[in-house]
This record gives C-alpha cells, structure tokens and sequence, in this order.
C-alpha cells in the first residue's frame, strides 16, 4: 500500500520494542479531557429527557465510543513523539470538540450537518494515521467511513424515524467490524491500552461530579443539597473502587499473559471496548440522576430519577462483569449479583430521595467488602495463554 500522507508530514513508523516504555503522554491526557465535554453533553440530555434523552445517547454514543476507543488503540501504536504526529491529534480534538458541541442539536430540525463534519475530521485523521502502523486496519477505516455517511444521511435527511434509523446503523457498522475482521496484523501494549481506557473511565466520573455542582447552582446550602451531594461522590468512589482496585490491574496482567496477538486484541475488544459502553454509560445515567437528586435529599423523587440512579450503577456493574468475563478474571456473577441489588433500591426513591442514594452506598460498600473476602479465600487464576 502507498502511503497516504507525504514522508515530510508521518515519518516511518517504528515498532515500540518494550511494552513498558510506552507510558501514556500528556498530549493524550488532554486528549481525553475532550471527552469531559462529549459526556457532560450526554448527561445534559438524559437529564432533560430520560427517556428520549437515553435513547439518543445510546445511539450516538455507539459510533462515538467506538472511534474515542480507536484513538487508544491509534496512539498505542503510534505514540505521539513527532510534532506531525502531535499535530494530526490536534487537529481532531477540534473535531472532537465540534462533536460535542453539536451533540444537543443532533436529532433537531436545526442541526443541521455540523457533527456529521466533526465525525469525518475524527475518522479522517485516525484512520490516515493508523495506516501508516497497520494495512490491516484497511478495511476498519472504509467502513468507518461508511458509517459517517450514514451520519450525513441522517443529519441530511427529515427528522424523525429516520435520523434514529441512520445513527443506529452507524454504531451497527462500526461494532460489527470485528465480526468479519480477523484482527490479524493489529498488535496492542497491554498496560498503555488498559491505562487509556481507564483514564476515560476517571474523566466520566469527574463528570458525576461535575453534575453534583451544576445540580447546586443556585441552591441554598442546607442539608437537602449537602446530604445529596456527599452521598453522590460517595457512590463515585464506589465506582472507582470497583473498578480500579482490582479489575482493571488485574486486565492489564490477564493481557500481558496473553502473548498471541490475535487473542490480546479480541481481548481488549470484549473487554474494554464492548464491556465498556455499559461502564461509560452507566457513568452517564447516574450523572443525570444525580443531577435531579442534589438539593432535593429531604423530598421523594419520581419515577424516572429513582431509575436513573439505581440503572446507572446497576448499568456499571454489568459493565464490570462483562470485562471480568472476557479477560476472563474470577467471580464475575458477584457482579451481576450487585447490579441486581442495586437496581432493586429503586423505590426507596419515592419515599426519600437521601435513603436511595444512603442505601445505595451501603449496597456498595458491603458487596464490594465480600467481595474482597472472598478473593482472599479463593486460589489465584493461572495465566492466560
């Protein structure tokens, strides 16, 4: 294959000769700091419209979660060391932030083309760029470009019926790749790419914060705003601990042991890439949740925002399980176990808003204490091949 950018612009690229010597750089930690925007942009939605707001979320973020995760993978292989290289991921974090500005507007008559553009600059961009490091990834770009055409078929087109069809086809096209994709010829470094995706998952709970202070605007500080808001981050550090205690150092260990590439990369595909959409969105969900909970602990809450709270989590936890499942890491049922606890607290939420969020804590803080319990009694898994 020719190359597709000029020598002067990408220089060749050599492969990483130690997986240890490829840390994550600051230029991607402002990369992802984007994502901060694209996720507040998301919560905003569910917050104003849980079920409509969801529904569009889900579509839309199906085709942008699976190119943020191929900018991980892009810059594992290619790590941004070149000013051209460092420029190319500038120019699509100006994409990036097109996207996330246009987010709101996307199933409205008015707007309009503008996400669809930003989508192309992204795609253009990591695809030019990962053809330098892989040909295999060929035809992952034609059909990545496939489904920004049917972005701009969407945005293009009436409102309604068919833009929900467009974006549901786009994620469709996207996440079906790996099924007629071999994955030969791609090679991922497991600590970078489990760092990388764990970094997004840190930003988008920084956003459950976030949407804690945009929920206080505004409102007295009285207990109906503390309460809320104390038991909102208590619920983030659940998360984190949930995840990142264990699970994701244990993943990086499951995939360093895995030495074929092919089995590394489906790997990192099950287990950081599909698992994680349920993660990102749960993040998501409880974010928008808690934005209705805070200065309103004293008071019930309706239906939607009970739902919101417990799914979110609950959402989360599935995550969890999927990648404790496809690495595969131990006692991913205690997970799904939680999941379901959790969501059934839901209606403590139409009584008192304080005892949902109190009770979901409690939930947390107990499975996740037997769940240590019970990897202290239990034998260490052999590694994998």
């Amino acid at each position: 294959m020719t190359r597709l950018l000029p020598d002067w612009f990408v220089e060749r690229i050599n492969p990483v000769p130690d997986e240890d010597d490829l840390p994550v750089s600051t230029l991607e930690l402002f990369f992802d700091l984007i994502f901060v925007f694209t996720v507040a942009q998301f919560t905003a939605l569910i917050a104003y419209d849980p079920l409509m707001g969801l529904i569009q979320t889900v579509l839309m973020f199906g085709f942008v979660w699976w190119i943020y995760a191929g900018y991980a993978w892009l810059t594992n292989v290619i790590p941004p060391e070149r000013p051209a290289r460092r420029t190319l991921l500038l120019c699509a974090m100006a994409g990036w932030l097109v996207i996330a500005l246009t987010i709101p507007a996307a199933f409205k008559e008015e707007g309009g083309v503008w996400i669809a553009v930003g989508l192309l600059v992204v795609v253009l961009v990591h695809g030019l760029m990962y053809l330098q490091a892989a040909r295999a990834f060929g035809p992952v770009f034609i059909a990545n470009l496939v489904a920004v055409a049917a972005v701009f078929a969407a945005e293009l087109g009436p409102d309604g019926v068919w833009r929900y069809a467009l974006w549901a086809a786009s994620a469709v096209i996207v996440w079906t790749v790996p099924i007629w994709h071999g994955q030969r010829g791609l090679n991922l470094h497991p600590a970078h790419i489990t760092e990388r995706h764990g970094l997004v998952v840190i930003v988008a709970l920084g956003e459950s914060v976030v949407a804690i202070g945009i929920g206080a605007a505004g409102l007295p500080i009285d207990a109906d705003l503390l309460v809320a808001a104390v038991l909102g981050l208590a619920i983030g550090a659940c998360l984190w601990w949930s995840l990142f205690v264990h699970d994701l150092p244990q993943t990086e260990h499951a995939l360093t042991a895995t030495k074929d590439a092919v089995k590394r990369v489906r790997k990192v595909l099950v287990g950081l890439s599909y698992a994680f959409i349920p993660v990102l969105v749960g993040i998501l969900v409880t974010a928008a949740g808690l934005k209705h909970a805070v200065g309103h602990a004293m008071e019930p809450l309706d239906l939607a925002s009970t739902l919101l709270l417990s799914g979110g989590v609950a959402l989360f936890l599935l995550g969890t399980a999927g990648l404790r499942a496809s690495m595969p890491l131990p006692r991913a049922w205690e997970r799904v176990v939680l999941a379901v606890a959790v969501l059934a607290l839901a209606p403590l939420g139409l009584v008192n808003t304080a005892l949902q969020l109190g009770a979901i804590v409690i939930v947390l803080v107990a499975g996740l204490a037997v769940e240590r319990k019970l990897a202290t009694r239990a034998p260490k898994p052999a590694p994998s091949e």
